[in-house]
């Protein structure tokens, strides 16, 4: 599976919902809310590339919302309000941890080959027989920490656009501001993250210095890895150049199941070793 889909909803059915909850109706409350929760942990858990912080986060917003469910007005759609919510606890969360480097998978990737054993509980992990390594996730998984470099209102602008697929006016409100200031973050995420992947991603530059998606699909048995991928390639017939292949990759991340998929338990791994070091550096 995928980005989380969004759940549907006829708009006449979720005002009379909203109103029933605005009521104090509990069971109310829940249909609103329930259908949200795997999206919303998925939206999280790439924001703050942290599983544990992700939960806990998401209850933080699951008590806002229904502490806040009777101030709702229904200006916007009831998804808008409740991304709002939790875009603002994500950047509450991230405004007080340090930016991550471009660099920083490679200096634990150097960490761990140094150390002795360092690859030992790696190896293990990837013998399990419901480990897979699956690239497309790995990509997914890369994309969430070079979005860690950016300042945190540009990280939110980019995710809530390029990768949940939320409308211009849609992103504006959650994130609270004008269309065009966050269309401006928008632009200036995607510049950065696309000169970033030039000079480090092997996968659309030869001379890139990260091999990490091949470095571990080699170093996982033969049973437990998933398709091979040499390159990323954009769409016949599109040039090539630095926003060509953003968007390939992009087409990718929201692809692939980061929050959920067979690769899932070495992504937390990693996210926990580069939260701890690049926090407390």
């Amino acid at each position: 599976m995928a980005v989380q889909p969004m759940p549907e909803m006829q708009i006449e059915d979720e005002r009379a919902l909203v109103e029933r909850a605005r009521g104090g109706d509990e069971a109310a409350v829940g249909s609103l809310v329930e259908p949200w929760r795997r999206p919303l942990l998925g939206y999280i858990y790439r924001m703050v590339t942290h599983r544990q912080d992700a939960e806990d986060l998401l209850q933080d917003v699951l008590v806002r919302v229904l502490e806040g469910i009777r101030e709702y007005r229904g200006e916007a759609r009831f998804k808008s309000w409740l991304f709002g919510i939790a875009t603002h606890v994500c950047l509450d969360h991230l405004r007080g941890k340090k930016r991550w480097r471009v660099e920083a998978q490679l200096i634990g990737e150097k960490e761990a080959d140094k150390a002795p054993g360092g690859l030992d509980g790696l190896r293990e992990m990837m013998r399990a027989p419901e480990f897979r390594f699956e690239i497309h996730e790995h990509i997914a998984f890369c994309f969430s920490c070079i979005a860690r470099t950016l300042p945190p209102e540009e990280q939110a602008a980019l995710m809530l656009r390029e990768v949940l697929g939320f409308s211009g006016e849609e992103a504006a409100g959650i994130l609270g501001v004008s269309e065009p200031v966050a269309r401006h973050r928008l632009a200036a995420a995607r510049a950065k993250m696309e000169t970033d992947y030039e000079g480090l991603c092997a996968l659309i530059n030869k001379t890139g210095m990260c091999h990490q998606c091949r470095g571990l699909r080699d170093l996982v048995g033969e049973a437990n890895r998933g398709p091979d991928m040499v390159q990323i390639e954009v769409a016949p017939g599109v040039a090539l150049n630095p926003e060509s292949l953003f968007d390939a990759r992009i087409k990718i991340v929201r692809g692939a199941d980061l929050e959920g998929g067979k690769t899932r338990p070495m992504h937390d791994v990693f996210y926990n070793n580069l939260s701890a070091r690049e926090e407390n550096r």
